[in-house]
């Protein structure tokens, strides 16, 4: 697709190997992951985001299918292989487009660690 819009706003995920919760290592080594853009029509739907920029770094896809309570349960107990979660996107277009964070277990366990009664300023 092409892309025409007087304004197109790319939206990435700034992080380097010991980055957590928003804090980085100042001498590591960083990278950007592409996980959304959005143009004057709204939110490029999810299927035509990962069919325009996977020759690009983007969010890598652990799974395509219905939004179940199996699948919220199996990425909580880290069977996706992934250290903080995921977003889960749906719909086809902008106007009927739906996004959800879903984090693990061990990553709530780690914000916990860290910052205590403050821990859920972090979370979903």
């Amino acid at each position: 697709m092409i892309y025409n819009s007087p304004e197109i706003t790319v939206f990435t995920e700034f992080f380097g190997a010991s980055s957590f919760a928003g804090m980085h290592k100042p001498d590591e080594p960083k990278q950007l992951i592409l996980f959304d853009v959005e143009t004057n029509r709204g939110i490029v739907p999810p299927e035509q985001f990962v069919q325009d920029f996977s020759d690009l770094a983007i969010a890598r896809v652990v799974y395509r299918g219905k939004l179940t309570g199996q699948f919220v349960e199996d990425v909580r107990a880290g069977k996706y292989g992934v250290a903080e979660g995921v977003v889960c996107k749906g719909g086809n277009s902008p106007v009927d487009l739906w996004m959800v964070k879903i984090k693990t277990n061990a990553y709530m366990k780690k914000l916990q660690q860290a910052f205590q009664d403050d821990w859920e300023n972090y979370w979903e």
